[in-house]
């Protein structure tokens, strides 16, 4: 188990990166907030819109993660240069994803939110939403390869405080441009868009030019651009990142089709989950800190060859995190009329089923937190993404998406009960991951 130091040093590993993705979290839950005066539609645009967004994100969170467990397992190894070689490779390998994404949105932007709704009011708005934000990404690419870099040498705080900048950068321009003022006409949600790509490039550029101001050990130099030439660096580094960029595709795919089902039953039922899923995502937030801290002790462990240390860190952090996250959904249950006040612009209907999946959220998101834990946090820091992929894909698109398809169409369930059923997921990886963690194979050295 962890001894006193340990437990210290998770906390001071865990509690920035939480606190930052809980920021980042409630940024997308402001988006939906401060556009509800404008209606349902406004919502289920901003939502659906953020859903695809989210799609992307999360492949590019694959990218940056790989090069973060690799910057953990070098920097148990004492190899710094190594570090800064994987920004770039990683920047690159970002940019390379992200350019045929952003071009074919251009195209097909209107075509994926048809998808999930066949209002055509949601449809415009949206596809302006997607044309002025996906481009974006490729700043999100670079800002996560160097914040999981920088977490990897146990350097959290600096992430966040880039982080709050963009974020209070993000909330003025979005009250800003959302209801106009200062010679501006109200922009809606074309406003919320153009603040969200604003304070991602500002973010970026501010991350790139501190860190060369202060001299970094992690400001890339040019002299790290000749080993560039190692055909050896780029093709380790893909074969840790192409798997885990796959997995969380497929992940991030499936959860967008849910919401493609929830938008098919019905305009208050995309405007409610659209509500509801940064809701969720506070919880998972939290939590994603901590994962994010076992992953970096499990690494640096394992890249120092220390596998007793690395089992008794996945050990206390398998444990403990499905008990708070217990607790957290808990308390969120008891503060739900709170938490749905800012939503009121919003109609009866969708408040009204609102609530009944608030607690469903509350009562059940501790399933995701354990798989999050056992997946993010043990599973991938030993580099065990093939099982972390066959994983997903048979919880997800095996079982759980056809179950709720069949549940929302063929049976015609009420929606609370539509949404329960998609936690089948959870259950089963839940299984799955468990084993897993507890026969040990996961246990590589990559360096």
């Amino acid at each position: 188990m962890l001894n006193k130091q340990q437990i210290k040093q998770t906390l001071k590993l865990g509690w920035p990166i939480s606190l930052q993705n809980i920021l980042v979290t409630l940024l997308s839950m402001i988006d939906v907030v401060m556009v509800s005066h404008l209606g349902d539609a406004a919502i289920g645009a901003v939502g659906l819109g953020n859903r695809v967004m989210f799609v992307v994100m999360v492949i590019v969170l694959g990218l940056s993660w790989g090069v973060g467990i690799l910057a953990a397992q070098y920097h148990g190894a004492g190899q710094t240069n190594k570090i800064r070689l994987n920004i770039i490779i990683g920047s690159i390998y970002g940019l390379m994803a992200l350019l045929p994404i952003i071009i074919l949105n251009f195209f097909y932007a209107d075509s994926i939110l048809s998808l999930g709704t066949e209002d055509q009011n949601v449809i415009h708005l949206g596809q302006t939403y997607l044309w002025i934000t996906m481009p974006s990404m490729v700043f999100v690419a670079v800002i996560q390869v160097l914040e999981n870099a920088l977490r990897s040498i146990n350097q959290v705080k600096l992430p966040l405080l880039f982080s709050v900048f963009s974020i209070l950068l993000n909330v003025v321009l979005n009250y800003w441009l959302i209801n106009g003022g200062l010679g501006i006409e109200p922009m809606g949600v074309t406003g919320a868009a153009i603040a969200t790509t604003a304070s991602r490039l500002f973010q970026m550029v501010l991350m790139l030019l501190i860190l060369k101001h202060i001299k970094h050990q992690l400001s890339v130099k040019r002299s790290d651009f000749s080993l560039l030439n190692n055909k050896a660096d780029w093709l380790k580094l893909l074969k840790l990142v192409a798997p885990m960029m796959f997995g969380f595709g497929i992940w991030s795919l499936g959860s967008f089709c849910y919401q493609l089902i929830y938008g098919r039953m019905g305009i208050n039922e995309l405007a409610v989950i659209s509500m509801l899923l940064p809701v969720e995502g506070i919880i998972i937030s939290v939590f994603f800190g901590i994962a994010s801290a076992c992953s970096i002790l499990v690494g640096q462990h394992l890249g120092a060859k220390k596998l007793t240390e690395a089992w008794n860190v996945a050990k206390t952090f398998s444990l403990i995190s499905p008990v708070i996250a217990i607790i957290i959904g808990a308390l969120l249950l008891l503060a739900k009329d709170i938490i749905l006040l800012p939503y009121q612009g919003a109609s009866l209907q969708s408040l009204e089923l609102a609530s009944q999946v608030f607690v469903v959220i509350a009562l059940l998101s501790w399933m995701k937190v354990i798989n999050m834990t056992l997946a993010l946090g043990v599973l991938r820091a030993g580099g065990d993404n093939r099982f972390c992929l066959m994983t997903d894909a048979i919880a997800m698109w095996v079982v759980a998406l056809p179950l709720t398809f069949l549940a929302a169409f063929y049976w015609e369930l009420a929606f609370v009960y539509v949404v329960i059923i998609s936690y089948s997921e959870e259950f089963i990886k839940a299984f799955m991951f468990g084993v897993r963690v507890k026969n040990k194979r996961w246990m590589n050295n990559l360096t």
